[in-house]
């Protein structure tokens, strides 16, 4: 806000008027444009004369102390910052007569709108928001030396802080019957008359002293609102009135509170009060309360003095009551502060509905005392509306059916209190779906010590009988609303919802206790630790499943390390069942090895002479993980394993999880030629995902795959033979065995032969591949993957083949059509022959199928992968 400039909003557009009126009728108003400005202020009674000269090169003043023409020639040079020198050129001055005639000189140095050099700087921050810099100078009274006095000097409208909680200086020129008041002061976006700008932390330019002195109090609603404001006269309540069941209002802010206690306004207890504390009347002076716009309001309650007053206080004459849109101007009968009075009842002439009510005063009852001592009071503000005298319990019940009504009050119960929020969880499951989820609102405005007892109880009712689902991987059925929303406040509440959560698991239904399981591991993971370890003993088939679930996914966390780290502790872990211990091992997966005493605790379960099949099983791998992290021991249980275990299953296992161990690829060799074809096919996948992995394979790993590939009974031993070759780096031997097998009698196998092939890139049988991609007795499978394996080794001489397969595609015959043109096309968009747009024209027709035009368009658009 700059000094000419009191509101921008254009529906206040009064204040502005007023000010620019003052500056009119008060002022001599100058430019600094091209030449300089020069201004003179007169004597005036008490105060020197002052001369003024502003231009590009600064600011000039001089104080004359005699009656003669004071000129400026002599004057001193006046400080301004570096950043404003270069603006001075496009200031104005105006002189500014004060109340007793003293006058002062405001000086205004808007930025421009160019983009600043610096954006470092106060300049900078000044153009971007449009500021302007202003300067209060005045001559020194009479007496008191010949130097001109700088009142106040700063960037207006320039806002600094976070978004919602920014503030800007302002200057601002009130119009009196005579003269001027001069303040300067803030405006903040936290504090406003409901969204009106607001003048707080006001100074004044005091004519006596000719200084800023705190305290000023200003009248923040423009005269043209005010003027405009509906009249509504209070009346005398003779007895007291009924103390209200709920509290609509709650103050947010105010522009001054003795003590800072604004709050008390509308805290219930008429003993206490919100006073202002500025010197003087106390006219301005506002406190905002927030209300729900759910709720009419028909008026209002006063109490203005307390039982045992308060000191200087004084009552309001008038005082305005605003809304965003609305404002009335409320006239008390008598003075409320003499009078011995229960209160006053406010009726408005419309009901409104709102977020936001300001208490503004006006005039007081002042009693002949000295302004600065006068303290304006209002002990209590309560809001009138059609819920009055109603118990929570009724309002819980107006909360059925989720109409206008029930809004309103919901938004009542959610505003008032424990007994409310307690009144609202007793009669929750009387209500319909409507009004239990209006209940559940309210009930999330109450502390997490209420929320989760209620809400662990519906997450518990809710999933009582729910089934554990047997495959994970699926989807969840159809949320249930009130269970979604139980979820969401007690994950808000984090690890505040521990213990009745833990409760849950320990005693809870089994559907219930795997809902809880799952909370607890997500809001509390190392309170979930040993409470989850506690559950497994008692838990049984998929409800075990699940806890074990819930317990992997608490361990995972940092914040349950510690926990983790006691729970393997040998003393502790072996206080446990044998079967909780494999458990908690299991559940620890791939970080089982970076947890302090995670080997020693597997050493204590595998070492065990005699150990059943199922702990074998389970124990491989933890054994994995462990040797991993470097754990000789796990490495050595899981070799013996894999090579010597009696049990198939169990080296099926160990086959399995070795693929992430490369000192054990020569073992998975090794277990290639194992006499079970599950243990052979397990071993032949992991060495393909420890080849994929970037794992060296050692010496012999091709030839022992070939064999396996020329000469394995089992179809799926041989496929996966193919993969693991084609898996590889590229060896003669390994790309032979994989050509041998394009004669295979599985066309899986001679697919994954193919595979391999095209993956290693092997055009020394680039023939042998075109004779399966061209063959039409192949199966089409075979021939597709034929056709994916020469666009892998760019074979520039099928292209025309590929083409004519592509084009086919847009009328196919059928199915074997459809998939040789998807392949080709494929193979068209990694080699991209020069005409390849050309080539594929016909298939961006309207008139081809989408999915086979987008397919086009993906070849068009693919990356090359051969040199041209």
């Amino acid at each position: 806000m700059t000094g000419s400039e009191l509101h921008p909003a254009a529906r206040r557009a009064g204040c502005a008027a007023l000010l620019l009126g003052a500056l009119s009728s008060t002022s001599t108003v100058a430019s600094a444009a091209q030449s300089g400005v020069s201004l003179a202020l007169p004597h005036a009674p008490g105060q020197q004369a002052l001369a003024v000269r502003i231009d590009a090169r600064g600011i000039t003043a001089r104080a004359c102390p005699t009656a003669a023409a004071c000129a400026v020639d002599g004057g001193a040079a006046v400080a301004v910052p570096d950043d404003v020198a270069p603006l001075l050129g496009g200031a104005r001055a105006a002189a500014i007569t004060l109340a007793d005639g003293k006058r002062l000189a405001m000086i205004e140095a808007p930025a421009p709108g160019a983009a600043p050099a610096s954006s470092e700087s106060r300049r900078a921050a000044a153009v971007t928001s449009g500021g302007t810099w202003v300067m209060l100078l005045a001559a020194p009274l009479a007496g008191k030396g010949t130097a001109p006095v700088v009142l106040w000097s700063g960037w207006t409208g320039v806002a600094s802080g976070e978004h919602g909680e920014g503030r800007s200086d302002v200057v601002v020129v009130e119009p009196l019957a005579s003269g001027s008041r001069v303040l300067v002061g803030h405006r903040r976006e936290d504090v406003t008359i409901c969204g009106r700008p607001a003048l707080v932390g006001a100074q004044e330019v005091d004519p006596r002293t000719m200084a800023l002195v705190k305290g000023a109090s200003f009248q923040n609603l423009p005269a043209a609102e005010r003027s405009a404001a509906r009249k509504v006269t209070a009346e005398r309540r003779e007895t007291d009135a009924a103390a209200p069941s709920f509290r609509l209002l709650r103050p947010t802010a105010a522009s001054s509170a003795v003590g800072k206690r604004f709050a008390e306004i509308a805290d219930g207890d008429p003993k206490t009060a919100w006073s202002e504390g500025k010197a003087g009347t106390g006219r301005g002076e506002f406190v905002s309360l927030s209300s729900a716009d759910e709720v009419g309001i028909t008026g209002l309650g006063l109490r203005i003095k307390p039982p045992d007053g308060a000191q200087g206080g004084a009552a309001p004459r008038t005082f305005y009551v605003a809304t965003p849109d609305r404002l009335f101007e409320v006239s008390l009968p008598d003075d409320a502060w003499l009078k011995e009075t229960a209160g006053y009842e406010v009726k408005l002439p419309e009901e409104i509905r709102t977020s936001c009510l300001a208490v503004v005063l006006d005039e007081a009852h002042a009693r002949g005392a000295p302004p600065a001592d006068v303290r304006v009071t209002i002990a209590e503000i309560t809001a009138r509306t059609a819920f009055d005298g109603q118990a929570p319990e009724a309002l819980v019940g107006a909360l059925a059916g989720g109409g206008e009504r029930s809004r309103a009050a919901a938004a009542l119960l959610a505003r008032s209190g424990p007994e409310a929020i307690a009144a609202a969880v007793a009669g929750y499951d009387k209500l319909d779906p409507a009004g239990r989820q209006l209940a559940a609102g309210v009930i999330d405005a109450a502390p997490c010590a209420t929320q989760i007892p209620f809400f662990t109880a519906r997450l518990a009712s809710a999933t009582a009988s729910a089934p554990a689902r047997r495959d994970r991987r699926a989807p969840p059925a159809d949320p249930d609303p009130e269970l979604h929303h139980a979820r969401d406040r007690i994950r808000r509440c984090g690890r505040a919802a521990a213990p009745a959560l833990a409760a849950i698991v320990k005693e809870g239904a089994p559907g219930a206790k795997v809902a809880a399981a799952r909370e607890l591991a997500l809001v509390a993971p190392a309170e979930a630790i040993p409470a989850l370890l506690d559950a497994l003993p008692g838990a049984r088939g998929a409800t075990r499943r699940e806890i074990r679930a819930a317990l992997a996914l608490a361990a995972r966390s940092e914040r349950a390390a510690p926990a983790v780290e006691d729970e393997v502790q040998l003393d502790r872990l072996r206080a446990r069942p044998e079967d909780v211990q494999l458990d908690l091992l299991r559940a620890l997966g791939p970080s089982l090895g970076r947890v302090k005493g995670g080997g020693a605790a597997f050493q204590a379960l595998a070492s065990a002479q005699g150990a059943p099949f199922q702990r074998r099983y389970l124990l491989q791998a933890p054994a994995a993980a462990l040797a991993r992290a470097g754990e000789a021991p796990a490495e050595v249980y899981l070799r013996a394993s894999l090579r010597k275990d009696a049990d198939a299953h169990v080296r099926l296992r160990a086959a399995e999880v070795a693929a992430d161990v490369p000192a054990l690829a020569p073992d998975l060799l090794a277990a290639t030629s194992d006499p079970e074809v599950r243990v052979r096919e397990a071993a032949i996948v992991a060495l393909a995902r420890a080849a994929s992995a970037g794992t060296r394979l050692p010496a012999g790993a091709a030839e022992a795959l070939s064999t396996r590939l020329a000469g394995d009974p089992w179809t799926f031993v041989r496929g996966g033979a193919a993969r693991a070759l084609g898996a590889m780096p590229p060896t003669p031997a390994g790309d032979r065995a994989l050509v041998g097998a394009l004669a295979d009698r599985s066309p899986e196998v001679r697919g994954d032969a193919l595979d391999g092939l095209g993956a290693h890139r092997a055009t020394a049988h680039i023939e042998a591949v075109r004779d399966r991609a061209e063959d039409k007795a192949e199966d089409v499978e075979v021939r597709a993957r034929a056709i994916l394996a020469l666009g892998a080794m760019c074979d520039r001489s099928s292209v025309d083949l590929w083409t004519r397969l592509a084009l086919r595609a847009k009328a196919p015959l059928g199915e074997r059509d459809q998939r040789l043109g998807s392949a080709a096309l494929a193979a068209l968009g990694a080699v991209h022959p020069a005409d390849l747009p050309a080539r594929l024209k016909p298939l961006l027709d309207k008139d081809t199928p989408h999915g086979l035009r987008e397919t086009a368009r993906a070849a068009l658009s693919a990356a090359p992968q051969c040199r041209r």
